[in-house]
């Protein structure tokens, strides 16, 4: 209780020192230019080690440039010589650095590439905003933005290389012309171009239009990629938010590196794992049961980075690999500590939403130990609020809970750190905390969601009820015909809507009498919708008191509601479930896997089957008879 109420006091204070925009989080404008960029330098290492150790590594035909340019030039290396922009911030400075930008436009390419080498030898800018800091790489960027139009792939590509050292590619202009006119050329680019290409395009962070160029040439020229080349394009198609569509493709990508796991670093593969999880779909389950079950032997070599990544493929399909989750479990136990607060988060939602229990309840004791690091990470949390919230929402899918942690997240000035003034542009994993704790925690008595903001992000986040006039997904087909053939089987309709409105699929919904086993109709003002928690005493009202009435829940397991190939339901599904019990409806769950799509006699039999304990006799035997 102690360590409840220190982290609740501590965000409290730490969240009011915030301004309404959080400090924390560092902007451009704040930016310092030397910083570790593990996955960016790795790339970068790649391409060095492998294209740029070449003869001739200057392309020829450069012109010569002034003597003063010359001149200038020796003078910025003399100034950099001291290895930071201090003397560069000196006042005395802004006369050098005049004359420096009235001759950028006379230098040779050549002269280009040393200034940029030697502003890149600076090991520490305060600012890239800094007034001559600033006044230097935006010259140079304007004049090699001038120059594009005259250079050739390998000349932009070697210029670009230069721009890396000084963190600038994606604030500056010239590489993301540089790109834009490659762009037409991604057929035909040669292996080395193409991984050169797709390096720049991943710091930019902004894919070019014909991104399906890059995904033909990578398959086309496939088997003349190194490992570390195919980490460097799956980083291109990751960062820039780009799915690889090619099916063909992702089998070539899954057997390389099924056949190099042993003998593939961290950072590759965590790489090129990002890129599976976010591209892969049900046709590339068996390659990705091959590989989880390739990679169990080497998780005790992997980093904490790359094992997570391990743990998430196959998250967003619903795959849950228990060989490697157990490995990784193990080995994450003893390191809690060093563990960042995202870490925390995404290996408690793989073991939330797996609904997975490991062999000597491992999980539990991760889990738990997570939460009693909680009131040492203070400063990490008030910078990732969201993150936060987000890791007791699964923690809670578990049932680990502290009350204490949870008011802290329901703070309002905490909140508006995490979502802003307008806290209803809150997740679903806010309301689903929100929703634990007053269903989950019959004494809670701390700080809870605004309801109005509740209602409004539930309205956000829920599926809109179906309409057969409209398109249909299958679990909308599934809740149609269920609601059918409920009818055909009762003679009364049944009402789709959400109990529980944090959930983002409806249930269907019907009363009746626990001793004659009637069906009572329902009055149309209980099933309108509410964006509210739907108790027995909303939906009954004053006949909330009626013992004999029981309210049936009727829930649709569609295919994402069960781990794959386990049938085991999923947390939050799970979850689901349990608070409809906890709100005394009956529940009647009715699996994808069970349910006969095409059949409508076999619908009503199957259903007649589920809800015998609800339904009397002699309307069950009519029903058998039709």
């Amino acid at each position: 209780m102690l360590k409840s109420r220190r982290i609740l006091s501590l965000l409290v204070h730490h969240s009011i020192r915030q301004p309404p925009t959080r400090l924390l989080h560092v902007s451009a404008r704040a930016a310092v230019k030397k910083f570790v960029d593990s996955e960016n330098d790795y790339a970068c290492s790649v391409l060095r080690n492998v294209r740029l150790e070449q003869p001739a590594e200057v392309p020829t035909g450069l012109a010569v440039g002034s003597s003063a340019a010359e001149d200038v030039l020796v003078e910025l290396k003399r100034i950099v010589g001291a290895g930071t922009s201090s003397t560069l911030l000196d006042a005395r400075s802004g006369d050098f650095v005049a004359r420096f930008v009235r001759l950028v436009p006379q230098f040779s390419d050549e002269q280009l590439s040393r200034a940029l080498e030697t502003l890149g030898t600076l090991e520490e800018v305060r600012s890239i905003y800094d007034p001559h800091y600033l006044s230097l790489w935006t010259t140079l960027d304007a004049e090699c933005l001038e120059r594009v139009t005259g250079w050739n792939v390998e000349r932009l590509l070697y210029m670009a290389d230069r721009w890396y050292p000084l963190r600038l590619a994606k604030q500056g202009r010239f590489v993301n012309k540089a790109i834009w006119k490659i762009s037409n050329r991604l057929r035909k680019l040669p292996p080395d171009q193409l991984v050169k290409t797709v390096f720049y395009i991943n710091l930019t962070r902004v894919p070019v239009e014909n991104m399906m160029d890059i995904e033909v040439n990578f398959q086309q020229r496939f088997d003349a990629f190194t490992i570390d080349d195919i980490a460097v394009l799956c980083m291109g198609f990751f960062k820039t938010e780009t799915p690889v569509r090619s099916g063909e493709l992702l089998e070539q990508i899954y057997q390389r590196v099924t056949a190099d796991v042993r003998t593939v670093e961290d950072i590759p593969l965590t790489a090129i794992l990002k890129l599976l999880r976010y591209s892969s779909r049900i046709p590339q389950v068996p390659s990705m049961q091959r590989l989880l079950d390739a990679l169990v032997a080497e998780i005790p070599r992997l980093s904490h980075l790359a094992c997570l990544h391990v743990a998430l493929l196959g998250s967003d399909i619903h795959v849950c690999h228990r060989d490697t989750l157990e490995r990784i479990v193990h080995k994450f136990l003893p390191s809690v500590t060093t563990l960042r607060l995202k870490d925390m988060e995404r290996i408690a939602f793989v073991l939330a939403h797996g609904n997975v229990s490991l062999a000597g309840a491992s999980d539990t004791h991760l889990l738990r130990a997570i939460l009693a690091e909680l009131p040492h990470r203070v400063p990490e949390i008030v910078q990732y609020p969201r993150c936060y919230v987000a890791l007791l929402h699964f923690l809670a899918l578990r049932h680990i809970c502290d009350a204490g942690f949870v008011s802290a997240a329901f703070e309002r000035r905490f909140l508006q750190l995490a979502y802003g003034r307008n806290i209803a542009g809150a997740g679903r994993e806010a309301v689903a905390l929100d929703a634990y704790a007053a269903l989950n925690l019959p004494t809670y008595a701390g700080n809870r969601f605004p309801a109005d903001a509740y209602r409004l992000v539930c309205k956000l986040t829920q599926d809109y009820l179906p309409n057969a006039n409209y398109k249909l997904t299958k679990s909308d087909r599934m809740l149609l015909d269920v609601q059918e053939a409920f009818g055909g089987l009762v003679g009364e309709p049944c009402a789709i809507l959400h109990l529980l409105p944090h959930y983002q699929r409806p249930d269907l919904l019907f009363c009746c009498d626990g001793r004659t086993r009637q069906v009572v109709p329902l009055d149309a003002s209980a099933t309108h919708a509410t964006h509210e928690i739907r108790t027995r005493e909303s939906v009954l009202g004053v006949r909330s008191g009626e013992r004999q009435l029981r309210l049936v829940a009727i829930v649709v397991g569609s295919w994402n509601c069960y781990v794959r190939d386990e049938r085991r339901r999923t947390g939050g599904y799970a979850m689901k479930l349990e608070q409809l019990r906890q709100l005394h409806y009956d529940t009647v769950e009715i699996p994808w896997y069970e349910w006969p799509y095409y059949s409508r006699d076999d619908m009503r039999k199957y259903l007649e089957a589920k809800l015998s304990p609800y339904l009397p006799k002699a309307r069950r035997q009519a029903a058998a008879l039709k």
